[in-house]
């Protein structure tokens, strides 16, 4: 089958031609188009990341652990951290541009609420009213334990918005 379009004093067709047997099959008249619909809601746009550390089976050690570049813009709004065992864990996290890498304890972004974990196996905050939220695409995030008690290994996730 082909089909074709064809005009006939300014109306449309849309010709359908057997090959086989040259025939018309069918001839369909084509309107003029319609209004465009209205525009849908806008696509997820949530966006999360985490960091591991496993202190090898002996409890984590102090100190800078990871860092990650960020490759789009966001705004962070909470956090989530589970530890393998009960115990207690406080991770700070500093920002800086990748042409400042690295970022140091000056550039930390979670004022006065640090992700951490007391006496238990999980945490979380999402609220974070004295973060910095925001993060430009490319910044470099440093995760840096500052103290820890029995807790082995720990997940810490950041979860936000895409901006």
């Amino acid at each position: 089958m082909s089909h074709f379009t064809v005009t006939v004093d300014e109306t449309t067709h849309q010709v359908t031609v057997n090959e086989t047997t040259p025939q018309i099959v069918s001839v369909a008249t084509v309107g003029p188009q319609g209004p465009t619909g209205a525009t849908g809601a806008a696509g997820p746009s949530g966006a999360a990341f985490g960091i591991a550390i496993d202190g090898g089976g002996v409890e984590i050690t102090t100190g800078v652990k990871n860092d990650i570049v960020i490759p789009y813009a966001m705004t962070i709004t909470g956090w989530y951290m589970t530890a393998d065992q009960t115990g207690s864990i406080v991770i700070d996290v500093w920002k800086d541009t990748f042409a400042n890498y690295p970022p140091t304890v000056a550039n930390t972004i979670t004022g006065t609420e640090k992700p951490t974990i007391t006496a238990s196996n999980k945490g979380q905050d999402l609220g974070l009213t004295t973060w910095t939220t925001l993060v430009s695409a490319g910044d470099v995030l440093r995760f840096n334990v500052e103290s820890v008690s029995n807790i082995q290994r720990v997940t810490l996730v950041l979860q936000g918005n895409k901006t």
